[in-house]
C-alpha cells in the first residue's frame, strides 16, 4: 500500500542555534492506516504533527506528502485538544468554517456540514451555541469540523487529553468507528499509551535527545495488555534506542 506520508531524514528544530527536538526521523505512513505517536512530554510529538501539516518547516530531510490534489477538499484536517469553537457561531456554522475560502457553494457547505455532524452522532444539535454543548460534545464538533473538509490526513494533537476518563473512553470508541467508516489516514498524538494501544492500528514510541523512533509497534500483534508493556520497557530503556 501508497505511503500517504513519508518522511527521510528529517530533523526538527525551535532555532538556529538551538540543539534539535528530533532527528534523523524517518517514518512512513500508508494510506488508510491509523498511527498514533507516544513518548515523554517534551519529545517533540507536537511539533512533528506541525511539520507534516506545513506549520513548522523541518530543518533537514524531505517531507512528502502524497495528497491528492482536489479544489473542493483541504489535504489535512486537524483536530486539537481545544476545540477552538468561535463561540458567535452556532454549531453548524463552526462545522463550515473549514470549507470557508474553498470553492464550494452555500448550499454545499451545509451539506457536508450536516454530514459531518450525522457522522459524530451531533446531528441534531446543529443550531445549538458552542456554551450550550458538554465538553465532549464540544470535541466532536471539533472533529467535524476537520471530517467536513474531506481530509486525506486526518491530524490529531491530543484531542482527548482535556475530558475526563468516562467521556474519553466514549469518544475513543467513537473515533475508531468514524475511522472504520470513513478510512481516513490517521495520525494522532497522545501521551496515554493504553488511548494509542486501543486506538492506533501501529503505535511510534519517540524517545532519546534528540528524539527518534525508539519503538514502532504493530498493534495487531499481540495483545493490548502486552503491547502496552513492550511500550512501556521501550520509555524505561529496555529497548535498544
Amino acid at each position: 500500500m501508497a505511503a500517504v506520508i513519508a518522511l527521510k531524514g528529517v530533523s526538527i528544530g525551535y532555532g538556529a542555534d538551538a540543539p534539535p527536538v528530533l532527528a534523523g526521523l524517518d517514518l512512513e505512513v500508508e494510506r488508510g492506516s491509523f498511527v498514533a505517536i507516544v513518548g515523554p512530554s517534551g519529545v517533540g510529538k507536537s511539533t512533528l504533527l506541525r511539520v507534516v501539516a506545513g506549520l513548522h518547516r523541518q530543518r533537514a530531510g524531505t517531507v512528502v506528502l502524497n495528497a491528492s490534489e482536489r479544489p473542493q477538499h483541504r489535504p489535512f484536517g486537524l483536530v486539537f485538544q481545544d476545540p477552538r469553537l468561535l463561540p458567535w457561531r452556532r454549531v453548524e456554522r463552526n462545522v463550515q468554517l473549514g470549507l470557508e475560502g474553498l470553492p464550494v457553494g452555500r448550499a454545499e457547505r451545509q451539506e457536508r456540514a450536516r454530514t459531518a455532524l450525522k457522522l459524530v452522532r451531533l446531528e441534531e444539535y446543529g443550531t445549538r451555541w458552542p456554551y450550550e454543548l458538554s465538553g465532549g460534545q464540544r470535541q466532536r464538533v471539533g472533529i467535524a469540523r476537520a471530517l467536513a473538509v474531506d481530509p486525506d490526513i486526518l491530524l490529531m494533537d491530543e484531542p482527548f487529553g482535556a475530558l475526563d476518563a468516562i467521556t474519553r473512553r466514549g469518544l475513543q470508541d467513537e473515533l475508531k468507528r468514524i475511522h472504520r467508516e470513513t478510512g481516513k489516514t490517521t495520525l494522532f498524538v497522545t501521551h496515554d499509551i493504553e488511548e494509542a494501544v486501543f486506538l492506533a492500528d501501529r503505535v511510534l514510541l519517540l524517545s532519546g535527545t534528540p528524539a527518534r523512533v525508539a519503538q514502532d509497534l504493530d498493534t495487531r500483534n499481540g495483545t493490548s495488555a502486552e503491547n502496552v508493556e513492550r511500550i512501556r520497557a521501550g520509555l524505561a530503556g529496555d529497548y535498544e534506542i
